[in-house]
């Protein structure tokens, strides 16, 4: 027969077996929510009986009766990860379906599976705990090893001597081997790597948030503790001690926003999501933060061009105001100017403010929003810009920031306006 016939024969099959094991690897992970996989014996045995059928008709027939393909594969598969319980039954189906093929081959065929079948029965448990490129390159070298058996059998009974054939059938077999076990080797390990860097990450982050906690709540809670007792030492100074009781009064505030700041973290959507009047809110915030600018020697300047309200939660918006007027104030060490001005475009309504202060590099931007990231050091948590993000998302809106070294800070705020609002103004409703 014609050896290219039976080459390109043998990666056809090659090729159907990939994609239905690509397939059921990527279909069976994607169910997977344990760090550890469990394949189902039975979900094993139906897909190996269906590689092999494939396989057996997809086969190059040669004389005597033989037929050569690549059904092995399947059958070691599903022997290996299928375990002695699929084992005896996968090995009576391959026999079975090679027996529709009737030929002299499958005496030889029954031979080898049975053969085949003891090895992998007792070789599997041994090789289950090594390492997985110690079992792939022992797989390769048992399908050798059957490639090599399935050449002998013949020749030493029918007087089978195709050297040709033989060599491209075992060339093709082991090789086939090697790839199909490493690939789904690979697959199964990057994809238990990635489970447990998601778990590894998870565990970080929660451990980040403790100690952070800990830290930022202990301190005000150690102030006001000895505070407390100074009160009790001399409780006859009631000038003194109204000055401690302000300060301890300070430090519990101080822990309540952290607190707050925690929680906004972990339920980043307002509670609320009512039309919300952002010119109020704006200058609402622009009156709180007031005193710290004037302390500062720092300007603000307003220009509000919106018309229309927004979505959400105005406690929370003022929030985020509040947040980014004070971190633009704080940018801002030798005075400067803070700018907040609005406009809408294209069914949004945007919130700037822009700040003259020290800027950020590109690298701090983009870090700009992540957990314990702050550019105050130790007066910093890292969770006020974050809360930020967080809000933000939280009323469907977004934030950008564009800032240069020295030479400040923009932040815009976007919003989808209010469908209510602008429905009403057109006299829809």
């Amino acid at each position: 027969m014609d050896h290219s016939e039976l080459f390109n024969g043998l990666l056809i099959n090659l090729l159907v077996i990939l994609i239905i094991i690509l397939l059921v690897n990527f279909y069976y992970l994607s169910k997977q929510k344990v760090y550890k996989i469990h394949l189902k014996s039975f979900s094993v045995f139906i897909i190996s009986t269906i590689l092999i059928f494939l396989s057996v008709m997809l086969s190059v027939p040669l004389k005597e009766g033989l037929i050569y393909d690549l059904r092995f594969i399947p059958f070691l598969l599903g022997g290996v990860y299928g375990g002695r319980k699929v084992l005896p039954w996968l090995a009576v189906t391959m026999i079975a379906i090679r027996f529709t093929f009737m030929g002299q081959g499958i005496v030889l065929a029954a031979v080898l599976t049975i053969l085949s079948s003891i090895a992998i029965f007792y070789l599997n448990p041994k090789l289950s705990e090594k390492p997985w490129v110690t079992r792939v390159c022992w797989f390769t070298c048992f399908s050798f090893c059957y490639s090599i058996l399935a050449f002998l059998l013949p020749y030493l009974i029918f007087g089978f001597s195709d050297y040709s054939s033989f060599i491209i059938y075992s060339l093709t077999l082991t090789g086939s081997t090697f790839f199909v076990f490493y690939l789904c080797e690979m697959i199964r390990t990057t994809y238990i790597l990635q489970l447990e860097s998601i778990k590894y990450e998870k565990m970080q982050v929660v451990s980040h948030l403790a100690a952070s906690m800990s830290h930022e709540v202990r301190n005000p809670l150690t102030t006001v503790k000895g505070f407390l007792q100074l009160i009790n030492e001399n409780p006859s100074d009631i000038r003194v001690n109204s000055e401690l009781s302000k300060i301890a009064v300070s430090e519990i505030d101080r822990a309540t926003e952290v607190i707050n700041q925690y929680l906004n973290f972990a339920k980043p959507h307002p509670e609320m999501d009512i039309d919300v009047n952002v010119t109020g809110e704006i200058k609402r915030s622009k009156e709180i933060i007031m005193p710290l600018a004037t302390k500062k020697g720092i300007m603000m300047e307003t220009e509000l061009l919106h018309n229309h309200l927004i979505k959400g939660d105005p406690n929370k918006l003022q929030q985020v105001l509040i947040n980014l007027m004070k971190n633009g104030i704080e940018a801002m060490e030798s005075g400067g100017v803070l700018d907040i001005y609005s406009y809408e475009k294209g069914g949004q309504l945007f919130i700037v403010i822009k700040d003259t202060g020290i800027g950020m590099t590109k690298e701090q931007v983009t870090r700009l929003g992540e957990p314990y990231f702050s550019l105050k050091g130790k007066n910093g948590t890292g969770l006020g810009m974050m809360t930020v993000f967080q809000l933000v998302s939280g009323m469907n809106g977004t934030v950008k920031v564009f800032s240069k070294k020295n030479k400040g800070t923009s932040i815009i705020l976007s919003f989808p306006v209010s469908v209510e609002d602008y429905d009403r103004e057109i006299g829809v409703i």
